[in-house]
């Protein structure tokens, strides 16, 4: 998995992409908060529930199927009676999430991602994995492997998202 501190870079980025009018600030917020959600899926742990279960880390909360059904309900629960387009913030919270499992499917350790889950509970990485995968405890994180893998997610999602972002910045303002 890519840091929590990663995560969010993706949808700042993404936020810059959508028409201004189609979303606020608070979408934004919201966004970032559903780029780091899928891995509360390590409190299975707690409970005994292993990496490959269904229910495990990268599996159900990693899903298309769980972006699909947050992105919804977010967007029914918090923007139902903004003037907001419902379809771009559902899209955004949508990709937002997914966001989260293609950086993991990205990362050169750990479990594949349950893409599929709940239909299927097979594994997928990409052919490509260029990014140090990061320690699940923060403990871990503090060390010599930590700035590794700073540096990997600067290189391989921060850098590309600061394009993205700056490229957007541009459209609105010159486009």
């Amino acid at each position: 998995m890519c840091s929590v501190l990663t995560h969010p870079v993706v949808p700042l980025a993404l936020f810059t992409v959508f028409p201004q009018a189609a979303l606020s600030p608070t979408v934004l917020v919201v966004g970032a908060a559903c780029s780091v959600v899928p891995d509360l899926d390590v409190i299975g742990r707690k409970f005994g529930i292993r990496s490959n279960h269904m229910l495990g880390h990268r599996g159900l909360t990693h899903s298309m199927a769980f972006a699909t059904a947050l992105g919804a309900i977010l967007t029914h629960t918090l923007f139902r009676s903004s003037r907001l387009d419902p379809w771009a913030v559902f899209l955004f919270l949508f990709v937002s999430t997914l966001s989260h499992a293609l950086l993991d499917m990205l990362t050169n350790g750990g479990q594949g991602v349950a893409l599929w889950a709940p239909f299927s509970n097979a594994r997928y990485f990409f052919p490509w994995r260029p990014i140090e995968v990061s320690p699940i405890g923060v403990r871990r994180f503090f060390s010599r492997r930590g700035v590794l893998i700073i540096w990997s997610e600067f290189r391989w999602v921060w850098l590309p998202s600061a394009g993205v972002y700056i490229l957007g910045i541009m459209v609105r303002r010159y486009g």
